[in-house]
């Protein structure tokens, strides 16, 4: 049986956003995890069938981390892996990759200067240069790492309430990509009213308690006996345990979000500043995302703003309650009329490539260079996808993207050979 390494050095959501690899690789074989070591508890529930390895990727004890990557390396040097997928551009992982030969590495290899992406993340990442008109999950991104990974479909069961009420996500690890609280207090009296009053809870680490207290305080008191706070009260288990059954999930893009996802719980998230849901949205069939849509979106998360985050500005309007009602009554022409401008509702499925997301309510200027992008991609990996355009903005836009994806070199590599 042949045994694959996956090394995945990011946080929460990347590791569950790794779950088509994963998945698909335990199908073929005996499949090792290597996350930090405080992801361990939940690399344990989410992928029971993987041997998982800890890594000290985010300790300040030198000592500490040098014994725990020795055994690690160690453990490596008995184990006759036939691959090994690293997820993420980092020097550390790189460096962990010169444990093995070169042409066993898939993803992100030691190189001369630096990481090197290997031919599939090398191409898929330049669609990165034009986020705007992203159109690849990160789910597929690391999925098609593997030849001919498992089926979209088989990553995350369909979005089903299961009786567990109403979960909210206070805020993600970068506060701009974060509804103010007295907004997110608005949007939860609203649902709370439409899902005719089932129990909250409010989700979310310790950081987040001063915000959950001010949460509480925006809400109507008729309200409060059936709020419970959560946030800083659970280990990463225990987490799984409040997100599981939960008929709906409000929140931005977050961890928690990802891990919604892969229960089947209904995902309302909502995306702005550096937050594309192209990229990072709930990934299966039957999830909601309210994305910001003007000029600067998205932006870097790593410089700051010189608009004052004027994408929130949409997620303010008075009539964003209105077409959230409409949303999930499923009254999309209603949400068309009443959604804010600035804002876009998709709602997520699935094709040939993986997951995608279709447009609900609102405008899409770039359509066409996003359904270019996706077919592009999609050719490379001999899964093409049907054209169901072929008007003349439509071939514009695939010679743009043609220009964009390619490199003379791309044209001697066959592609499925490589990942």
């Amino acid at each position: 049986m042949p045994r694959f390494l996956v090394i995945q050095s990011a946080r929460l959501g990347d590791l569950v956003q790794t779950r088509r690899l994963l998945l698909t690789l335990a199908a073929r074989g005996e499949t090792h995890l290597a996350v930090d070591t405080g992801l361990v508890p939940l690399a344990r529930v989410l992928y029971p069938f993987a041997r998982l390895h800890a890594l000290p990727l985010y300790t300040r004890d030198a000592a500490v981390a040098v014994r725990q990557v020795g055994d690690v390396l160690r453990a490596w040097r008995e184990l006759d892996f036939a691959a090994v997928y690293n997820c993420n551009f980092s020097s550390a992982g790189a460096s962990l990759c010169r444990l093995f030969a070169p042409e066993l590495v898939h993803g992100y290899r030691p190189g001369r200067g630096g990481p090197e992406r290997s031919p599939w993340a090398r191409r898929a990442f330049r669609l990165t240069e034009h986020r705007a008109c992203g159109s690849l999950n990160l789910v597929d991104y690391w999925g098609h790492f593997a030849p001919e990974p498992i089926a979209p479909d088989a990553v995350n069961p369909p979005a089903a309430g299961g009786g567990a009420g109403l979960g909210v996500v206070l805020a993600g690890r970068e506060s701009r990509r974060s509804l103010p609280v007295p907004l997110l207090a608005r949007i939860v009296r609203t649902l709370h009213d439409l899902m005719g009053g089932p129990r909250v809870r409010l989700l979310g680490t310790a950081q987040e308690r001063p915000a959950a207290r001010r949460l509480l305080r925006e809400l109507p008191s008729r309200m409060l006996d059936n709020v419970e706070d959560l946030s800083g009260r659970t280990d990463l288990p225990a987490l799984v345990e409040a997100v599981r059954g939960l008929d709906r999930l409000v929140t931005p893009d977050t961890g928690i979000m990802h891990l919604a996802a892969a229960l089947g719980v209904p995902v309302l998230a909502f995306f702005l500043s550096s937050a594309y849901a192209h990229e990072t949205g709930p990934y299966g069939v039957g999830h909601t995302v309210i994305q910001a849509d003007i000029p600067c979106v998205p932006c870097l998360e790593s410089a700051p703003c010189p608009y004052d985050v004027r994408c929130r500005l949409p997620f303010e309007d008075e009539h964003l309650p209105g077409a959230l009602v409409a949303l999930v009554q499923g009254d999309t022409s209603a949400a068309g009329r009443r959604l804010p401008a600035g804002l876009q509702c998709w709602t997520s499925g699935l094709d040939a490539l993986g997951g995608v997301l279709r447009l609900a309510a609102g405008q899409d200027s770039r359509a066409a260079l996003r359904r270019a992008a996706r077919r592009e991609l999609a050719a490379w990996l001999g899964t093409p996808l049907p054209d169901m355009t072929g008007d003349e903005a439509s071939a514009a836009a695939e010679e743009t993207v043609r220009r964009w994806l390619r490199a003379d070199s791309d044209w001697m590599l066959p592609p499925r050979r490589y990942s």
